[in-house]
């Protein structure tokens, strides 16, 4: 699998390279099947297979396409994609569609790298860092590591677990209005419910280390329910410390 020319890097982890590749709608299909048959075999319990033939435009709708290749076994085990939203506010909106790790390449550097491949190759099209960073998910794992982007006093994460900043909640119901729209959407909870397919991607709910975050996941969502999380990073000095939490050089992030 050849990369689009941009970077390439080794992720020092079994032989895992990051690659950015073009837009989804610019991929061969040979590549297209490639990316999917590697992630059936990376990731056993998720039923991926039937999550790209239910939603093939998670990766041919995507702007930007990040692959980890297992140079070893000549197989995709990761896989990052996301697009542009327009939001009516004016606020740069960016869609996470797709963040997956295979399971025996987790807590490792593969997700740090993908991130910084991905942000390296934003900024390098020339985009501005953005406002908004959102995903919808069934999986508390995913809201654990976004969050960890959240420690700087000028990014605000959504849905606050806790139940103490509901700040977020008018910018949240125009984001979901955007990512889903027509769905309902509880912007108390975060929870746009049903809208995931296939409805039993999982078939175990996934945990992370905090029992807090587990919990408000099973109380909140049935399977096929999805949970909209965003980071809101309004600020340069904010944007700054995400790229540099993830080893991105500093542009002026926002020109």
């Amino acid at each position: 699998m050849a990369d689009n020319g941009r970077a390439a890097r080794p992720d020092g982890r079994r032989g895992v390279e990051i690659l950015t590749l073009p837009p989804g709608r610019d991929l061969p299909t040979e590549t297209e099947k490639r990316i999917v048959d590697g992630l059936v075999l990376a990731m056993p319990g998720l039923r991926t297979r039937q999550l790209f033939t239910l939603r093939r435009d998670m990766l041919t709708k995507a702007d930007y396409v990040v692959v980890g290749v297992d140079r070893e076994r000549d197989r995709v085990v990761a896989l990052l994609t996301s697009r542009w939203a327009e939001l009516p506010s004016g606020r740069g909106c960016l869609h996470i569609m797709i963040q997956f790790v295979g399971d025996a390449y987790r807590n490792g550097v593969v997700f740090k790298e993908s991130w910084a491949a991905h942000f390296a190759r934003l900024l390098a099209d020339g985009r501005p860092f953005p406002e908004v960073i959102a995903l919808k998910t069934y999986n508390p794992v995913v809201h654990r590591a976004m969050s960890a982007f959240s420690g700087h006093p000028d990014i605000s994460m959504y849905p606050d677990l806790t139940g103490k900043d509901d700040s977020q909640e008018a910018l949240a119901a125009e984001v979901a209005a955007a990512l889903a729209p027509g769905a309902p959407f509880d912007p108390v909870r975060g929870v746009i419910p049903g809208i995931g397919r296939p409805l039993d991607l999982y078939r175990e709910r996934p945990l992370s280390h905090v029992p807090d975050t587990n919990r408000y996941f099973a109380e909140h969502t049935e399977p096929g329910d999805r949970v909209l999380c965003l980071l809101h990073v309004p600020t340069e000095a904010g944007a700054h410390s995400i790229l540099t939490a993830l080893g991105v050089p500093l542009p002026s992030a926002r020109c």
